[in-house]
């Protein structure tokens, strides 16, 4: 020490020694020095962690005094290293022992030293209790708890989880998980891309409900929440989350579903019911009226002719509407514009709607072409305008606006949202408008607004469907006496798609020349019709009101049959039965199946077993010769 410094000192009134003392004594970490296995110093700190006064411990006790058995070995080992000089410095932990025997987790430091000529240990010592128990908490809550608790790598590793956690995914402990990659559970790859896609976006991920699949097979539906674990650089390094299993929840939700579809089909067989009814008595009150006109008022007969076929339409497209609710009707995308889609529909309404409603088209200039099924885009765009004008009985203005957002404008207003772009189409009104209670429950089945037997509550519903079954989104505002706003949100493909070429107009010959079809079809009316139409356009017909009797006659007169029209739904021997025996006979025969519905496989399966072509029930004159005429002549001639 130089003369300044010391003279420094010695001003201040303090010794370097004294300094040190102050130091040590007001110290919050434990100091002491064990020499002859005794404590010889200790601060006030040191006694304080172990419940004791200093004066009880210097030169009284030991460090196996202040040592919980257990552990006391493993001190004692330390200690003899330590005297000895074989490892002169160490960290190291144990659990120490409080004078009321409570039990410590002392984290100690100690170093070989010189004392007096004698070998001595000097060290530091900290009290983490509190730190190890709450960190034993926690490890008993992450492996004791109920939810599903995991941490993998991005490349999805599974580094650390719960017992809980491999339990949900039908592993009988987490060493038998731990190790997989997390991908496997996912349904799909995408899905796992889509997921860390979304935790490097927003950084977590909160309340989503997702669907995964356990080691057998089954599929698990949760509530999870992420959070990623990112480096300086901005890397994601982990993730850490939860799962809570909702599978049971979900399962009673779909009973209680069923319970209330069960519920209240009342109301839709009462709204289905009434409509038929009111289909019904259209055709029958105007099928008397074409009897008593047909000579004496050709006009008025008709113009009944006209109503039986748009009531008959319209009896159709409910159906159509049903099975389109329940998920039975295939979707076939092609590639559409849907501003023309948009556009055609406001001018065929035009003319249908009273002339007090008004329509506003806009569409954004180049917008892309989508992938859609066309026919149920236009069943999403009628219903949501026929809802518009009923809620506008004093009349108003129907707008309908086309345009693209990115990707950025859907984030946080839905999930699974996987395309950069999307086309908007808002349909607007100014009508009655909804409150927020009402507006919430309006893409539920049977719900409606309209009066009893005005409405079956399936049309939202219905394009709720359709739009979901496009991977779209779909939600309403509305405001009491305001109107109401429908945005529809259709993804954009990533690669651009050009829409098809107008198809040429199919020429209107389609009259027979003298072929012979066998029509088999056990609902007379409906075989009756069929031999006249193709009889009054030039074919020959055989008839057999069953399986059996058609593939009888195709038995004794293949030869001279051209074309064979087989309904599906035949009692006794099915459609596909007879299908297969008329193949048995003639594998080159040409059949056309026809049915009021098939399930999409169903229909697969037909055409896999030689069928050339489908018609669907009820079809008209037009659709049935074409059909024929397709088959029999396929290049035109």
């Amino acid at each position: 020490m130089t003369k300044t410094t010391q003279a420094r000192n010695d001003r201040a009134g303090a010794h370097p020694d004294d300094l040190f003392r102050l130091f040590v004594e007001s110290s919050l970490t434990g100091v002491y020095l064990i020499q002859d296995n005794l404590f010889r110093y200790v601060n006030r700190a040191f006694a304080e962690i172990f419940g004791w006064e200093v004066g009880e411990i210097v030169d009284k006790l030991g460090p196996m005094e202040l040592t919980a058995p257990e552990d006391r070995d493993l001190v004692a080992e330390n200690i003899r290293e330590r005297v000895e000089g074989e490892i002169p410095e160490l960290r190291y932990s144990f659990r120490g022992l409080r004078k009321d025997g409570k039990r410590l987790h002392i984290e100690v430091l100690g170093s070989s030293v010189n004392h007096m000529n004698r070998p001595a240990i000097i060290g530091t010592l900290i009290d983490n209790t509190e730190k190890v128990t709450a960190a034993e908490r926690y490890r008993r809550f992450f492996d004791e708890d109920i939810a599903a608790h995991y941490i993998t790598a991005p490349d999805g590793a599974i580094l650390e989880c719960n017992d809980t956690f491999a339990r949900l995914f039908g592993f009988a402990s987490k060493a038998e998980i731990l190790g997989t990659n997390a991908e496997s559970l996912f349904p799909m790859p995408r899905e796992r891309e889509r997921f860390i896609e979304r935790i490097k976006e927003g950084r977590r991920i909160e309340r989503h409900e997702a669907e995964y699949v356990r080691r057998d097979g089954k599929r698990v539906y949760v509530v999870e929440n992420a959070v990623g674990e990112f480096d300086l650089a901005g890397n994601l390094t982990s993730i850490r989350g939860y799962l809570v299993d909702e599978t049971k929840e979900r399962r009673l939700e779909g009973q209680l579903y069923q319970s209330q579809k069960l519920e209240t089909l009342g109301t839709l067989v009462g709204g289905i019911a009434h409509d038929f009814n009111n289909i019904l008595g259209v055709i029958v009150g105007h099928v008397g009226l074409m009897e008593n006109k047909r000579s004496s008022d050709p006009e008025k007969f008709s113009r009944s002719l006209e109503a039986v076929g748009k009531a008959a339409n319209r009896g159709a497209n409910m159906v159509r509407q049903l099975l389109t609710f329940a998920r039975k009707v295939e979707v076939m995308t092609e590639s559409v514009r849907i501003g023309d889609i948009i556009e055609e529909v406001a001018g065929l309404l035009k003319e249908a709607f009273p002339e007090k409603i008004a329509f506003s088209v806009t569409v954004e200039p180049g917008i892309p072409s989508i992938l859609a099924d066309q026919n149920q885009l236009y069943q999403v765009f009628l219903n949501l305008c026929v809802n518009a004008r009923d809620a506008m009985p004093a009349g108003g203005t129907i707008s309908m606006n086309a345009s693209v957002v990115r990707r950025s404008f859907l984030n946080g207003r839905f999930k699974e949202v996987d395309s950069e772009e999307y086309v908007l189409v808002k349909v607007s009104d100014e009508g009655v408008g909804m409150d927020k209670e009402t507006a919430s429950h309006v893409f539920e089945p049977f719900f409606t607004t309209k009066k009893q037997g005005q409405g079956t509550g399936l049309g939202l519903a219905v394009v709720y469907g359709i739009v979901k079954a496009h991977s779209g989104f779909i939600d309403v505002e509305s405001e009491k006496d305001k109107g109401t706003t429908f945005s529809l949100y259709f993804p954009i493909p990533p690669e651009a798609i050009e829409a098809p070429a107008a198809a040429p107009e199919e020429s209107e010959n389609v009259m027979g020349r003298g072929e012979t079809i066998l029509v088999v079809e056990d609902e007379r009316p409906l075989r009756e019709f069929a031999e006249t139409a193709l009889r009054d356009n030039g074919y020959e017909v055989l008839s057999a009101a069953g399986g059996a009797g058609g593939v009888e006659i195709y038995g004794r007169r293949g030869a001279d049959i051209d074309l064979v029209l087989v309904d599906m739904g035949l009692p006794g021997m099915t459609g596909s039965e007879v299908l297969a025996a008329l193949r048995k006979l003639n594998p080159q025969v040409k059949v056309i199946a026809t049915s009021g519905y098939l399930e999409p496989e169903v229909k697969t399966e037909i055409f896999a077993a030689g069928a050339v072509d489908f018609l669907a029930k009820p079809y008209h004159v037009i659709e049935l010769l074409g059909k024929i005429n397709k088959a029999l002549r396929p290049e035109g001639r």
